[in-house]
């Protein structure tokens, strides 16, 4: 996790530099005749598509690259690591195929940060040979079935297929349109080179290797704010069968602590997109407590496909989304991979205000929550072992964003995340616990608007988890904690 960690911060530099550093970008014309190049000024503002300047190659070059990918890591596992997960054959084949998927037990970070970022690598490697998201989609998910099936001594995994398959998808879209940002300038520089393989190595290698087989995926305007800042934890509680219980863990979670994080906009809202992810939002926050543990969040989605109202300043918008959100540290581990719809609109009827407001309900297609009762279930039963640190769900995920910007001066901003989960049938570790939970997620920041592209913010977050689970051992738990801090934050 600590790499995963240190790879995102790289991107939020990264991101910093290509915000920075934004050019127009050539139509098809300007990139396939010869001459003096004419920029068309207006191609960022009209989010104009173009056609592939070559065409898709055949459909067996990707599906050899993503064959290639699997074969790849399996040897460098095998020869070079010598993991024992790695010694399959035949024998491990065939019981795959008799046996069938099981619901798996590795760490969540693998799971949920790693197994995705694996899935990016199939989803770019079709991407960048012209195929579109959806296709690309398919050979992702052909990569994670042929890996689980043939690469791996341990039984396939079906969280491992949905979360690297889905989620390698959307990582591998919003990796892939940053790069193709960077890549897709009239005369890209070594640093944009440099930063567009950092931010994904096989966009950029593709690119050299095969050339420009998709259009542009558009120089889409992007937003990147990037805060720091710090508060104070309070209001912790931690209660068991309805009386506060204590955990060393995190009984020293109230407290200082330290911050910092970004929030990137690709794209626009107010437009009917031609392309899944032609909008996109990542908004990240690590925090760092003198007393407690860190607490990292990561939230994003992604348009799919939307309907759109316009009238000048004033729009709505319909649509369907993607999301996959993370939550991680002493706290909590959860995440949520969800598919669903969402209204979203903006009204400036009234002058210098604007009022917009975000109600996004979906499925939650796979999810996981922190199993709260091992501290417990130790005490409780001799020879007791963690098999797992948190249950694997599907329910409901339904968050809503309020902005509330007085023009020029400042903004109120609210945003709630709330999550119903039910534990994934046949999916239980080894103690069998099966229930419910429910986690929310509050977060209120007030903005003051600050020459040179500065503001100054204060924010209050709240985060509760209420568990509910079958069984004498599994008595009603909650969580609940909150905090206040202020931030500094440079908009690009």
């Amino acid at each position: 996790m600590t790499y995963f960690r240190l790879y995102l911060f790289s991107f939020l530099i990264l991101a910093a530099a290509l915000q920075a550093k934004e050019s127009p970008v050539l139509t098809e014309t300007e990139n396939t005749v010869t001459g003096p190049l004419v920029l068309n000024p207006d191609f960022g503002k009209n989010q104009d598509t173009v056609e592939p300047v070559k065409p898709p190659l055949d459909f067996w070059v990707p599906l050899s690259m993503t064959l290639f990918q699997n074969a790849a890591v399996w040897a460098w596992d095998y020869f070079v690591l010598q993991k024992h997960y790695a010694k399959t054959g035949p024998h491990i084949w065939k019981r795959n195929f008799e046996e069938g998927w099981q619901w798996d037990n590795n760490h969540f970070a693998v799971n949920f940060f790693g197994h995705p970022y694996q899935g990016s690598f199939y989803f770019v490697g079709a991407r960048g040979m012209g195929y579109g998201f959806y296709p690309s989609f398919l050979y992702t998910l052909t990569g994670s079935y042929v890996w689980e099936m043939f690469c791996e001594e341990e039984y396939p995994s079906t969280n491992d297929l949905i979360v690297t398959s889905i989620g390698g998808a959307m990582y591998g879209e919003i990796l892939f349109r940053l790069s193709q940002r960077l890549l897709s300038k009239p005369n890209p520089s070594l640093l944009d080179e440099g930063m567009g393989f950092i931010l994904h190595p096989l966009s950029s290698l593709e690119r050299k290797i095969f050339g420009v087989r998709t259009h542009n995926p558009g120089y889409m305007p992007m937003e990147l704010s990037l805060k720091l800042g710090g508060g104070a934890r309070f209001g912790h509680e931690y209660n068991y069968d309805h009386e506060l219980y204590s955990n060393p863990d995190i009984d020293g979670w109230n407290g200082g602590f330290a911050m910092v994080g970004f929030d990137l906009i690709y794209g626009t809202p107010d437009r009917t997109i031609k392309e899944p992810f032609e909008y996109f939002t990542v908004d990240l926050t690590q925090d760092w407590g003198h007393t407690g543990g860190g607490f990292f969040r990561m939230n994003t989605l992604g348009k799919l496909a939307n309907l759109h109202f316009n009238s000048g300043n004033n729009w709505a918008d319909v649509g369907t989304y993607a999301h996959f959100d993370t939550y991680y540290g002493e706290l909590v581990e959860m995440g949520a991979l969800s598919l669903g719809v969402g209204l979203d609109f903006n009204l400036e009827f009234i002058p210098m205000w604007r009022f917009r407001m975000t109600h996004l309900p979906s499925v939650v297609v796979l999810g996981s929550s922190d199993f709260n009762y091992d501290d417990i279930l130790a005490k409780r039963k001799e020879n007791y072992e963690v098999t797992r640190t948190y249950q694997l769900s599907y329910g409901l995920n339904y968050k809503f964003n309020l902005e509330v910007e007085w023009l020029g001066h400042g903004i109120f901003k609210d945003k709630v995340n709330a999550y119903l989960f039910s534990t994934m049938p046949r999916s239980e570790p080894h103690y069998g616990a099966t229930g419910f939970d429910i986690v929310g997620n509050n977060t209120a920041m007030i903005e003051a608007y600050l020459p040179w592209q500065f503001s100054i913010g204060i924010r209050l977050d709240s985060y509760i988890k209420i568990a509910a689970y079958d069984g004498k051992d599994f008595s009603p738990m909650s969580r609940i904690i909150h905090s206040i801090g202020t931030y500094i934050q440079y908009s690009l």
